[in-house]
């Protein structure tokens, strides 16, 4: 019997393991304002969160935390792009861009639609899809559940470069 509730326990144990340390919120759970940012704003990165895939599907949100570099103001910023941040990044200026820029609305693109995608005019792109659920990560609950502003968009560097 007390092998059996060994086992038991540690068959219990390794399953909590494998299972993913991410959970969602729903987006309701955020204090949307669509005038958090300003487009092309520049922003200081405090935390990006991570999600339990690549999102392909685009079926949630990636949750980031940005200080304005005009107003000082810390905003939750959501995104379907996982930037892949670290803690370089955190000494970086980055641009956010609102919802309805063009790099934020293909990169809320399911990736099958954006493979078939012949021109990234708007009479060829198909539409976003409504996306409810926040990626969460529990062991950083103390920084990302806050009352800050919360926009959708992505964040991102501008460069221009000059043809020939």
């Amino acid at each position: 019997m007390k092998t059996k509730l060994i086992f038991l326990s540690m068959a219990t144990i390794f399953l909590l393991n494998a299972c993913s340390k991410y959970s969602y919120w729903d987006i309701s759970e955020f204090n949307m304002d669509s005038n958090a940012l300003e487009n092309n704003e520049e922003i200081k990165l405090i935390y990006s969160s991570n999600g339990p895939n690549d999102n392909k599907e685009r079926t949630y949100y990636y949750h980031i935390i940005v200080v304005s570099q005009k107003s000082g103001d810390t905003v939750n910023v959501l995104t379907t792009l996982n930037h892949g941040f670290n803690r370089k990044d955190m000494t970086k200026i980055f641009h956010f861009f609102n919802e309805d820029h063009p790099a934020s609305k293909l990169l809320q693109m399911d990736l099958k639609d954006l493979a078939n995608l012949k021109s990234i005019d708007n009479s060829d792109r198909p539409q976003t899809k409504k996306i409810m659920r926040v990626a969460r990560d529990p062991n950083f609950d103390h920084i990302a559940q806050n009352s800050f502003p919360t926009i959708i968009g992505t964040i991102g560097n501008l460069s221009i470069e000059k043809g020939e």
